[in-house]
């Protein structure tokens, strides 16, 4: 292990690296420090409790608010589109379900179709971003647009996908997309300091995010707020609470976590996806990620050893560099 610090330390040197990499052994910490500044201009550092949004690693929680909404027999798994929301045809099939939409077969129409746009720095959108604060403002992108293929024909990561599921959940509750996930997931998985706070209403200890020049924030290229489909908030210490949440059953019931763990779309020869979560074939690693303007991210967890594995940084795919030093196993 010291020598995986020493590595860890002279990759954050020589790259430049700006945010927090964490290793837990169940709850102990065995490696915690931040590195570069949350605020650039004004030279304030890092540190291990600082707030970074997380991008697409917000996928994960969204299925999770879908998982309770199951759990409490509102849906199921199988439940039609049709069912839900008749009104909503053509951008998708009557007929998918809620488990094409968790796994990225449904084959909705994608405001942000990743097969087509790379360019996290200068995406943009129709709507303002000013005026997309919940999943429900996104409507407007999705209406009258084609969907991309039948539910079930391939695997299609969809952004668009998990916005509707944010949409599904602000239906079926009659609440706002954020309000429901903090308290049914957030607050149960012992997140106290996660949440889909506004660019002009961020907390203190939180990370500006920066694009690859290092110079320029990301508040105009992105959201104002975090939706079902990025721009959550979180902290080290709240993502292995999450981990330990989620193996102990305690945000959703041990059948339907079982179900939510299991392979669903196959990679390759070794990873493969669930509902929302990345992992290995062998269920030895689980892993949420995410990538945008001002954000690279990722999260797992090796379930044997119990360890956490933390890389939040505030640059445009600033986690890569030393996502690459850090291993799955141990």
């Amino acid at each position: 292990m010291e020598d995986l610090i020493r590595r860890i330390e002279q990759v954050a040197w020589e790259t430049g690296f700006s945010g927090v990499v964490s290793i837990f052994r169940d709850a102990s910490i065995v490696f915690s420090k931040a590195f570069g500044y949350r605020d650039m201009k004004n030279k304030l550092h890092n540190t291990t409790g600082t707030i970074f949004g997380i991008a697409s690693g917000t996928k994960v929680f969204t299925a999770l608010g879908i998982g309770v909404l199951i759990d409490q027999g509102l849906i199921s798994l199988g439940t039609t589109i049709g069912e839900i929301n008749p009104e909503c045809t053509g951008f998708i099939d009557e007929h998918a379900t809620i488990q094409h939409l968790l796994t990225h077969t449904s084959g909705i129409y994608d405001y942000y179709d990743e097969e087509i746009e790379q360019d996290y720095e200068h995406f943009s959108v129709p709507i303002p971003w000013s005026e997309l604060e919940t999943p429900s403002d996104y409507y407007p992108l999705f209406k009258g647009r084609a969907m991309k293929f039948r539910p079930g024909e391939r695997y299609s990561y969809s952004n668009g996908g998990y916005v509707f599921l944010g949409m599904l959940i602000e239906k079926l509750t009659g609440r706002l997309y954020r309000d429901f996930i903090r308290e049914h997931v957030l607050q149960v998985a012992n997140m106290h300091r996660s949440s889909f706070y506004a660019f002009d209403d961020l907390p203190e200890n939180t990370a500006n995010g920066y694009l690859k020049d290092r110079k320029t924030t990301n508040i105009y290229r992105l959201p104002l707020r975090g939706g079902a489909d990025g721009g959550m908030y979180t902290t080290t210490d709240d993502l292995r609470a999450f981990w330990d949440s989620l193996f102990r059953n305690r945000i959703l019931s041990q059948e339907l976590t079982a179900t939510y763990l299991k392979t669903y779309c196959e990679f390759d020869a070794t990873s493969g996806y669930g509902c929302g979560i990345y992992k290995l074939l062998d269920d030895s690693m689980f892993a949420i990620m995410g990538e945008d303007a001002g954000v690279g991210f990722y999260s797992r967890y090796v379930v044997r050893e119990k360890l956490t594995i933390n890389i939040l940084s505030n640059i445009t795919e600033g986690d890569e560099n030393m996502s690459d030093v850090v291993p799955s196993h141990f």
